[in-house]
């Protein structure tokens, strides 16, 4: 199930409780917490608040009872694929006293799309270690994900754009010159009319390289729109800017087409990238941890090719050439200098 159907089912649960006169201090700290570790949380929440005002308390009415009933196989279907449930509350939403206003709330989560159709949704999707997945959004843009990776997407007709979380991605962007796509990481935004191009994001590090076409590459903005901005860089195919946090671009590079997405036939490819990047990104298809534990070493660079199934024996692979020691603990593969 995807994050945001998590998040909505969560905030709807938490909706119920606090409907209730029984909530007690520890209930609210908790619902406190929850709203407060991520920004989508309270998002969420306020929707469904929205929605109820607009609602009115119905609760004591005989409509009231014509709607829980109305909503009743929903609400029991809903609760049926729960697959991340706040634990404290489980138990609480099908005790029958919560059961009204979960049955308005399962409505309230459904009209959230009758009452703001032209509003973009954020779907989110994600991998596993090891895990390639390749998405087709909306617009039909093509999206292939790397291992442990996360975006969020937000493709409406007046808006096309994906927030790379966490790993790497690359797209395949369907041409729309009245709608430019935008991809934001970190502090770095990428926008594009159609294109192929690659985004990665390893530690603090964003790097992006295109495959066709022409992308733009701005820095320290999070505006959907940057039309009226000049980019920082402009690569086209063939080219490869890299972005630190904090720090200015680097000068463009050039990057060989066959290094474009080549994780996505199986193949890494590291090319003067320091040994820190290269056991975090490397460890993305690895089902343990790769850990270096030796911070003089990090920042050594390292030029190497490895398939994504001999992720397991980069360590390895690393000793023959460098100081360091291997040591293996449990599912965690540890490096220390010699």
């Amino acid at each position: 199930m995807q994050l945001q159907d998590q998040i909505n089912e969560q905030a709807a649960e938490w909706f119920s409780l606090m409907q209730s006169a029984d909530v007690s201090a520890k209930d609210r700290q908790e619902f406190n917490d929850w709203l407060s570790e991520h920004v989508d949380h309270q998002q969420a929440y306020e929707q469904i608040e929205l929605v109820w005002q607009t609602l009115g308390d119905v609760s004591g009415t005989a409509e009231g009872a014509a709607l829980s009933r109305s909503v009743e196989p929903f609400s029991v279907q809903l609760k049926s694929f729960l697959s991340a449930p706040v634990a404290a509350i489980k138990s609480l939403v099908a005790a029958p006293k919560y059961a009204m206003g979960f049955a308005v709330v399962c409505v309230a989560v459904g009209l959230l799309l009758m009452l703001r159709p032209n509003e973009p949704i954020t779907t989110y999707y994600s991998t596993q270690a090891g895990e390639i997945k390749t998405i087709i959004l909306a617009d039909s843009s093509e999206i292939t994900l790397g291992a442990k990776s996360q975006i969020s997407s937000r493709i409406s007709d007046s808006t096309r754009s994906v927030d790379l979380i966490s790993g790497e991605a690359f797209f395949d962007v369907a041409s729309d010159r009245q709608k430019p796509f935008f991809v934001r990481v970190n502090n770095v935004s990428v926008e594009v009319v159609g294109t192929q191009f690659n985004v990665q994001k390893i530690r603090d590090v964003v790097s992006v390289a295109v495959l066709e076409g022409v992308v733009n590459v701005f820095g320290q903005t999070n505006k959907d729109s940057l039309s009226v901005s000049l980019p920082d860089a402009v690569l086209t195919a063939g080219q490869k800017v890299v972005k630190a946090s904090g720090r200015a671009f680097e000068s463009v590079t050039a990057v060989p087409p066959s290094d474009l997405g080549a994780w996505r036939l199986g193949r890494l490819i590291y090319r003067d990238i320091s040994l820190a990047d290269v056991v975090t990104d490397a460890g993305r298809y690895f089902e343990g941890k790769i850990l270096l534990q030796s911070e003089d070493l990090a920042d050594v660079k390292v030029t190497m090719t490895l398939r994504t199934d001999q992720v397991a024996q980069l360590p390895q692979m690393l000793a023959q050439t460098l100081p360091l020691e291997v040591h293996v603990v449990s599912d965690k593969i540890i490096l220390r200098k010699k």
